[in-house]
């Protein structure tokens, strides 16, 4: 009996290593795993901690911090105001977007690229050249690209030298949970100024674990490819995504690579919530007649690096916000492209740009009963190195052999307040915002809303403001062969009205909005009608007034959403007998009309086969014209556009098919830059 139990107890013994020994490497492995996941937070941590006392010192005593910033600092990064989600109330602006489109109204649409996202808004002019996201012109409300300003996750990413490459951001359209359309007015509060309006993509808001993939190729050679990730690790939530693109080009010289990468991480908390961002982006495309039918065979490469750090410290009736930010952007233009064409005995060699943005910009807001104060600072530095924008320099890194010889800087610091006072159903504010430009002196900014409720489902809002737009480093500088800048433009200046209605319940919602903005000093590029030479100069005067009209119905019949939107836009000027490059050059008429169609429902199917069938229709017309590569004069006029798409779910996988210009019509958004007709696209998204 005693052997006998001795070896059993050996063998129970044996049977335990065993099994901790088996325990311990699962352990040891899942151990390892979450070690990796928290990789991403050690790090966060570590940084955060270097930089606390100068982020608290940028929180509570920012006015010291803002006059002390030295705007040469090339290591400055940004930081701007965001949304906060947090479980204690906190006081907000009762100012809100104009229109808001989430991605899950964006499921119901055929859109490709991020150009095909920001259309969608009444009222939006988007004027591409090429396709792809390779370069597109964004405007609102009869005003120019110049005067629209983008924002990503609010932080102001607009482009110093030129608005041509506003768009250079680092996202793709899979990655867009939300797009905010802004007016000046409900820009003011937060510290920025806005001639006609501003475009803000939200990207990264889910704060649950996934993974978004998605591949698609089609006509043209075209291929796509991006991945989205999102994970938590303790209090951080870190959100990767990249992006690869290229074409063969849908005619000569239009064929583009693309490439993008983007990072975010969030710390969130009960009182405050830190949030850092950081983006790179690399495109290469060749642009036929971007910018001259004479000479067609351009090319561009341009290089953009965004970085941004924001702070938000708030309690039950206070918060205070405070963003810094940077923005690196690098341009090579070649008018004669390398290896396609012989440049001409005249040319002297391409066009390098390299400009910076950093910028700080702190907010503080308080409730006291019905009644709300906000006060700000800001200061925002921009500057550029060139061979032929600025003027000329042998320093810093125009210093020889240096491809850059040309420089121009200019630091603006202001100061900005507000009040807010509910009665009820009304609610009245007014924005005040005063900015000194080391290059431009002394301008200011205000504005004045109201938002009246009158039942539950309606709204009425008003509001007026003042605004300013400094030139471009462009517009001052840009010299070629046909054309000349002004070194001594002046700001351009605008009084805007807007008066508004919408109603809203779960399933259907209307707005309607009427505006009327006058515009002096307005800049643009024109020339006389025989010659070729175009120049920069201050319009005397170019009004614009108009109206938008949106209304859309959701269904969980055969047809599952109606959307329907007009804008109408008049531009009166004075320009007598100039010709405009942009002003003058303006959206009358845009009509959208989209309709999303489930076709098992009509059998009761739709768990079934969950088919959808997506069509958009698109009237526009555009008054102006432009010079043709016969050397006549072309008017736009309308065009009448449609695009079709097809998804079908199956389990974590949706398959998908698009088509673009169904009716194959020949148009140009741009003078001079023919777009596609019929093209075709396909792939398939995993979630």
């Amino acid at each position: 009996m005693n052997r006998r139990r001795y070896i059993n107890i050996r063998c129970e013994a044996f049977r335990f290593r065993r099994y901790s020994r088996a325990k311990y490497a699962v352990f040891n492995s899942l151990h390892r795993v979450v070690t990796i996941g928290r990789l991403a937070t050690y790090i966060a941590d570590r940084e955060l901690l270097k930089s606390v006392g100068t982020l608290i010192g940028f929180v509570f005593c920012f006015p010291l911090t803002l006059f002390a910033q030295d705007d040469k600092d090339p290591a400055a990064v940004e930081l701007s105001p965001v949304q906060v989600t947090a479980p204690v109330p906190i006081p907000q602006t009762p100012s809100e977007p104009a229109v808001v489109l989430t991605a899950e109204d964006l499921a119901k649409h055929t859109v490709s690229t991020l150009s095909d996202v920001v259309a969608l808004a009444a009222g939006v002019d988007m004027r591409v050249r090429g396709v792809g996201d390779m370069q597109g012109d964004l405007s609102m409300r009869g005003g120019t690209f110049d005067q629209m300003l983008i924002l990503l996750n609010g932080i102001n990413l607009t482009d110093a030298q030129t608005g041509h490459h506003n768009l250079d951001i680092p996202i793709d359209v899979s990655m867009v949970e939300r797009v905010e359309l802004l007016t000046p007015s409900m820009l003011l509060a937060r510290g920025i100024v806005a001639f006609c309006g501003a475009v803000n993509i939200v990207v990264g808001e889910e704060w649950r674990d996934r993974l978004l993939a998605e591949i698609s190729g089609g006509s043209y050679g075209t291929a796509k490819a991006s991945v989205l990730a999102t994970r938590h690790s303790g209090a951080w939530c870190h959100t990767v995504a990249a992006t690869y693109g290229r074409s063969d080009g849908y005619m000569r010289n239009t064929d583009y690579r693309l490439a993008n990468l983007y990072l975010q991480s969030v710390r969130g908390g009960r009182h405050h919530e830190w949030r850092l961002q950081l983006g790179g982006q690399v495109k290469d495309f060749g642009s036929q007649a971007f910018y001259s039918t004479t000479y067609p065979d351009q090319f561009e490469a341009t290089r953009t690096l965004n970085a941004s750090v924001t702070h938000s410290c708030f309690c039950e009736n206070m918060r205070v916000e405070t963003s810094l930010y940077g923005r690196l952007h690098s341009d090579r233009f070649e008018l004669f492209r390398e290896g396609v064409v012989e440049p001409a005995s005249w040319y002297s060699g391409h066009n390098h740009h390299l400009s910076d943005i950093v910028g700080l910009r702190s907010r503080m807001l308080w409730r006291v009963g019905r009644q709300m104060f906000s006060v700000g600072a800001g200061t925002r530095h921009e500057g550029i190195v060139s061979n032929v924008l600025g003027e000329p320099s042998s320093g810093g890194l125009c210093r020889p052999p240096s491809k850059y010889d040309h420089s121009a800087a200019r630091l603006s610091q202001s100061l900005f307040g507000g009040y807010h006072v509910s009665f009820g159903k009304i609610t009245f504010g007014a924005d005040l915002l005063g900015c000194y430009n080391s290059a431009f002196g002394f301008n200011h900014a205000a504005s004045a809303d109201m938002v009246w409720r009158p039942a539950a489902h309606w709204s009425v809002t008003a509001s007026a403001s003042r605004t300013y737009r400094l030139p471009s480093f462009t517009d001052l500088y840009y010299q070629s062969v046909n054309q000349m800048a002004n070194p001594d433009l002046n700001a351009e200046r605008s009084n805007a009205f807007e008066l508004g209605a919408g109603y809203r319940v779960s399933a259907f919602r209307f707005n309607a909005t009427a505006y009327y903005r006058a515009g002096r000093g307005i800049i643009d590029w024109v020339r006389r009608p025989d010659t070729e030479l175009w120049y920069s100069t201050n319009h005397t005067r170019v009004d614009a007034f108009g109206a938008e009209l949106l209304a859309s119905w959701r269904t969980a019949a055969f047809v599952d959403n109606i959307e329907a939107s007009y804008s109408y836009c008049s531009v009166l000027q004075d320009a007598g007998e100039y010709l405009s490059a942009y002003a003058l050059d303006y959206l009358r008429h845009k009509g959208v009309f989209s309709v999303t169609l489930a076709p098992a429902r009509l059998f009761c199917a739709d768990t079934v086969f969950p088919l959808r069938l997506k069509c958009d229709i698109v009237f526009r017309h555009r008054e102006g014209g432009y010079i043709n590569a016969a050397g006549s004069l072309a008017h736009y006029g309308g065009v009448l556009l449609a695009n079709a798409a097809v998804e079908y779910p199956l389990r974590r996988l949706v398959f998908f098919m698009q088509l673009h210009n169904l009716t194959d019509r020949s148009y140009c958004d741009h003078g001079g830059v023919p777009q596609p007709g019929i093209t075709f696209l396909a792939g398939v998204k995993w979630r």
